[in-house]
Parts: C-alpha cells; structure tokens; sequence
C-alpha cells in the first residue's frame, strides 16, 4: 500500500518496543481488562497458548509477519526479518527514542528543532500494571514473535549508532533535549491531568505546533494522513514548522 502512494525516494521508516513493555501498554490504554474481565496479571497467569491467542504478536503482525503457529521456526522468522531490513532506511527503538530521532533527523536531512518533541499519552499510574520479572517473562514467551523482531532491530539499530559515532550521538542527543525544553517553554506547555485515561498538554501558544501538542493521538494521525493524501496527489512540499504546505 504505501508503494502505491510514496514518491519515488521515500524513506522507509519504522520503530519497535520491547515486547513485555509494549504489551504492558497496550493492555492499560485499550482497555483490555474490560473487554476480558480480567486484570493483566490474570491474563498472563491462566493463559494457555492453545487456546488464548488475543492481540499477541501485533507488532510482528503489522511488519507483515501473520503466522504465530506453534512451532515458527526461529530461523524462518530471522529469514523474514532479513527481507524486511533490505524494505526500511531506519527502525527506531522506543527505549532509545533521543537516538532514534538523531538518526531519523540526518536520514531525512531533517534540523534538530524538525525532531524536537514532547511525550504523550502517558498514562495515569491507574492505568499501569507493575509486573514482576517472572510475569514479564511469561509476556515475552507469550508474544515470542515480537520479541524476536525487536532483538533483531535493537541489533541493527546499535550497529547504526556505532557507525553514526557514539560521542557525535551523545552531542547530538544532548543538543535534542535541549531543543524540546526550548519546544515546551515557547508553547507554555503544561502537563496536566485529565478525566481520560492519558494526562494531556494545555499551551499558551496557539500557533499551529504548539496547537498540535494538545491534540489527542487519534486527532494528529488523521491530520497527517489528510496531509500526506495531498502531499501525494501533489507537488506541493510540506513545512514541519507551520505544518503548511507550500
């Protein structure tokens, strides 16, 4: 699909997160204990890999890699994920996201202010499950294929950093942090707490950036793809300051 609507050029680039840490989330933003009536601790104690296969494997399952039958050979699977590494100029690592945008920023011959950032959808502690070790464990043989991609990525992503330099990416990370302190103080941004089950950004700011950082997810996303369907049907290019085209 993205073939069909990327320009010829286009980067490919992806990010992954630790499998154990990742499923953690998913289960407290989805609502998952509604929908099963169960607590995550629960859901990992009784699972039965026969039976229970529910949203496992989805970070595998978005790269394309569908099957998580019993007995998926590690070595196919590791011959799925060589294919895949020839197909994205960058898979960027969640536990080392300063890096990632380091390495996106010269991928994409991007400034530091272009990668500059805020977190969002963090989560209210009401909406965390503090996992033991050994129930960590059991996710990550639970979602097995995801931990073998992203063991796969992590690897690559280090060779990258080594390449890149480790001080030049010290350097640069430190200059990132700087430039997203500076991104939070313009806007007046405000980390607050709201009914929902993310806290959210209040800013004082209204131009177009600072008005993007109070948006909810779901909101950018769709602001994007709207952009990006005219960006591909165009020959417009698209400024990342004041999200306008040109």
């Amino acid at each position: 699909m993205a073939l069909q609507v990327m320009k010829e050029g286009a980067k490919y680039v992806a990010i992954v997160r630790e499998a154990a840490s990742h499923y953690e989330s998913l289960w407290g933003y989805n609502g998952y204990e509604k929908t099963l009536h169960m607590d995550l601790k629960t859901f990992i104690r009784t699972w039965n890999h026969t039976e229970q296969r529910f949203h496992l494997n989805l970070v595998s399952n978005a790269f394309g890699i569908k099957s998580d039958r019993d007995g998926f050979e590690t070595n196919e699977m590791y011959a799925h994920l060589t294919s895949l590494n020839k197909d994205f100029d960058l898979v960027m690592i969640t536990e080392r996201f300063d890096e990632s945008l380091v390495l996106l920023k010269h991928l994409l011959c991007w400034t530091t202010e272009d990668v500059a950032y805020v977190k969002a959808n963090i989560r209210k502690d009401a909406r965390k499950t503090n996992l033991s070790e050994s129930e960590k464990e059991q996710l990550r043989r639970m979602n097995r294929l995801d931990v073998l991609l992203y063991n796969f990525f992590k690897g690559v992503f280090v060779e990258k950093v080594k390449a890149f330099g480790e001080e030049r990416m010290k350097t640069e990370v430190q200059e990132l942090q700087q430039a997203s302190a500076r991104l939070i103080n313009d806007c007046g941004a405000e980390l607050v707490s709201a009914k929902a089950r993310v806290k959210e950004w209040r800013v004082k700011n209204d131009s177009n950036i600072c008005a993007m950082i109070s948006m909810n997810g779901v909101t950018i996303q769709n602001r994007l793809k709207e952009r990006q369907r005219l960006w591909a049907s165009s020959n417009w290019t698209f400024d990342l300051k004041t999200w306008t085209f040109k």
